[in-house]
């Protein structure tokens, strides 16, 4: 009964916020380290703000999409593959960059989620991620700052933390 209340209540604020749709993205790069593996990647985070709360905050479902490649050399291996990130989360975007006209200098956001690692062809892995960030103009150029967090579920034992600089597209229109 819980699940069917808390289902009614989500889409009833979506029926409500189809007036309040906005389409943000960005682009960057970012660290990605695990127990399995620590490579550099470029990103890709697509975000849908469906609920705006006042002036300076906004709900949103987001996604980092990150290819990376992995590349080791040692004594005993020698391994290299793709690496993929694919966390889908919802958050809470406060001040700077919560939409596309917020005009504040700075701002941040939190948000949790899900989220699935692949490192092709050689193992998978998924769980809850968490995120967070900072986000702040350089002259009239938005940028973030995020942090990432995933607990790892699938028995690697290999969780995964990250860090990623973007540069935040179609802002300021």
């Amino acid at each position: 009964m819980k699940r069917i209340l808390l289902i009614i209540a989500l889409l009833g604020g979506l029926s409500k916020a189809n007036a309040q749709l906005e389409y943000i993205h960005s682009a960057g790069v970012g660290y990605y380290h695990s127990y399995l593996d620590k490579y550099g990647a470029i990103q890709y985070w697509p975000r849908l703000n469906f609920l705006q709360m006042g002036w300076n905050g906004t709900l949103s479902l987001d996604t980092r999409l990150s290819l990376g490649y992995y590349v080791e050399q040692g004594t005993y291996a020698e391994e290299a593959y793709f690496t993929t990130l694919f966390p889908v989360t919802i958050n809470w975007n406060m001040k700077n960059g919560n939409t596309r006209f917020a005009t504040e200098q700075s701002g941040w956001y939190i948000g949790a989620g899900a989220a699935l690692h692949e490192g092709w062809g050689t193992y998978s892995n998924y769980g809850p991620y968490a995120t967070g960030g900072i986000r702040f103009d350089v002259g009239e150029a938005p940028f973030d700052i995020n942090a990432g967090y995933m607990i790892d579920l699938s028995g690697n034992q290999s969780s995964q933390i990250n860090i990623s600089f973007n540069y935040m597209l179609n802002m300021y229109q």
